[in-house]
């Protein structure tokens, strides 16, 4: 299942409220992904990450923390097929782009603008971790408005790191 994290760059807390959002949240001063496709690129930085979790996982944070029912699967439909580990398969390469249900884009949005805001230099990451997603990862910077006009047109891309600014 998918990560979904947001980090908020040069600052040390942003304080989010789990009361305040109907997604799962995690708020953490390491910059450590749970899947870790960025982990090397983030090992330098000072920030907050923000795990996004699906919605009932709000009160259990402990064993497996993804963002699976946040994301609009029928945007980018298609079989997906279990790798066979043993074969070296990985499952890589089976979707590429995404949306967010509606009815959390809202949430989504305010963490994003929260993150923006109480960052002293208004950097923020966007960052998703997929495994049947593209194998290599990539890095993007794209200004906050072109970011939402991406994800409603065409889709945002799995494995990519948003550099976001206002």
């Amino acid at each position: 299942m998918p990560s979904i994290e947001i980090v908020s760059i040069g600052t040390d807390k942003l304080g989010l409220p789990q009361a305040d959002f109907e997604i799962a949240i995690i708020e953490e001063n390491r910059l450590i992904g749970h899947r870790g496709l960025f982990n090397d690129f983030l090992k330098n930085k000072i920030g907050v990450m923000i795990h996004l979790g699906n919605p009932d996982l709000r009160n259990e944070k402990e064993y497996g923390f993804f963002a699976g029912q946040i994301i609009n699967w029928d945007f980018e439909p298609g079989e997906i097929a279990i790798p066979n580990m043993d074969n070296g398969e990985t499952g890589t390469n089976q979707q590429f782009r995404f949306q967010f249900k509606t009815y959390y884009q809202i949430e989504i949005a305010k963490i994003i603008n929260i993150g923006l805001t109480e960052s002293p230099s208004n950097d923020l990451y966007f960052m998703t971790d997929y495994q049947f997603g593209p194998e290599e990862g990539k890095i993007e910077d794209l200004k906050l408005t072109d970011f939402w006009t991406r994800h409603d047109n065409e889709g945002l891309e799995w494995n990519t790191l948003y550099k976001l600014r206002s």
